[in-house]
């Protein structure tokens, strides 16, 4: 004990107290920040749904009972919900497939939530719309040829019931994983065609950041409007979803037509947005949530800086009190 309190008067003590604390919070923040193999990226995302599998009867069955009630019998809207009329099913698809639509609370903003019908039932919906409310040829188709979400095996998987015996039970099985496979495998190359089929790279980060980031963020993660509204983070978008918003401008987001930027901007701004999400996050304790190099680095001066001093002013003030 002798020998350290010996040492700890010493003119370099302050010095190596300091290195150390540095160290420690070094070796700290590897220990707990995940590398990039263990960051998350982007699902891919897909459609599973022809939009020739319908059923307009059905449809209409579906708008009654979960839309007409804000928006009219004949989609031209009401006291809690907007005219449909001329919308487009492009508006329509970005709302029920994020989940945001049906509302229980049409006066508030709604976040993103899993879709609360299937598949098949918002092809049917949709097509109701086109058959029985949409106005002519207003609003923006679904981009068909954008993917959507990716297979899911749940929509290839046959039932134990509809078998006599646990054979052909697993035969069934068996072909449904090839059919489940082989839909995945045209699915990714559809999804890879599109996101790297674009000619000009750099023109999608300049067409977000000029368009985009000043709402949703440098890293998408979303930010803050006005009258208590947000723009929502995108890393959980899929390319279709990020066409359709774009071409319906849900909330307060601008309406990008054709006219504003055309198919082949759009590809290439979707295709930028897809390298943000499949950027792995460092995350740790101490999780910015991808703001930029820039920012993160200089949060991290000013925080570490910040501790370097505090260390000096307190290794000084006790070398003043014991002087």
């Amino acid at each position: 004990m002798k020998w350290i309190t010996a040492r700890r008067r010493h003119p370099l003590a302050g010095y190596v107290v300091v290195i150390l604390a540095l160290a420690l919070f070094g070796v700290g923040y590897a220990a707990v920040a995940p590398t990039s193999d263990q960051a998350q990226a982007q699902t891919l995302a897909a459609d599973v749904q022809s939009p020739e599998d319908v059923d307009v009867a059905e449809g209409k069955t579906i708008f009654d009972q979960t839309c007409a009630s804000c928006h009219g019998l004949d989609g031209s809207g009401g006291e809690f919900g907007p005219d449909l009329r001329d919308v487009g099913p492009a508006a329509i698809d970005f709302q029920v497939s994020t989940g945001r639509m049906p509302s229980m609370n049409p006066d508030a903003q709604m976040p993103r939530k899993p879709m609360v019908m299937t598949e098949q039932e918002l092809a049917s919906l949709i097509a109701y719309y086109n058959e029985s409310i949409r106005n002519g040829d207003n609003g923006a188709d679904v981009p068909y040829d954008v993917p959507d979400i990716a297979p899911d095996f749940a929509d290839f998987e046959p039932l134990r019931s509809d078998f006599d015996s646990e054979e052909d039970y697993h035969e069934a099985v068996e072909e449904a994983e090839a059919e489940y496979e082989a839909a995945l495998e045209e699915y990714e190359a559809e999804y890879d065609d599109y996101i790297t089929g674009v000619d000009n790279t750099d023109m999608g980060m300049r067409l977000y950041l000029t368009n985009c980031a000043h709402c949703h963020g440098w890293s998408g993660g979303g930010g803050a409007l006005t009258d208590g509204r947000w723009a929502p983070e995108i890393h959980e978008s899929t390319p279709r979803e990020i066409y359709e918003a774009m071409v319906s401008g849900p909330g307060a987001m601008p309406m990008f037509s054709d006219g504003v930027l055309v198919p082949e901007e759009k590809q290439e701004l979707i295709s930028y947005v897809k390298t943000l999400q499949a950027e792995p996050n460092a995350g740790g304790i101490f999780d910015l949530q991808r703001v930029g190099q820039v920012a993160e680095g200089l949060i991290g001066w000013v925080v570490g800086l910040a501790l370097i001093v505090a260390c000096a002013i307190w290794i000084t003030a006790k070398q003043r009190a014991h002087d």
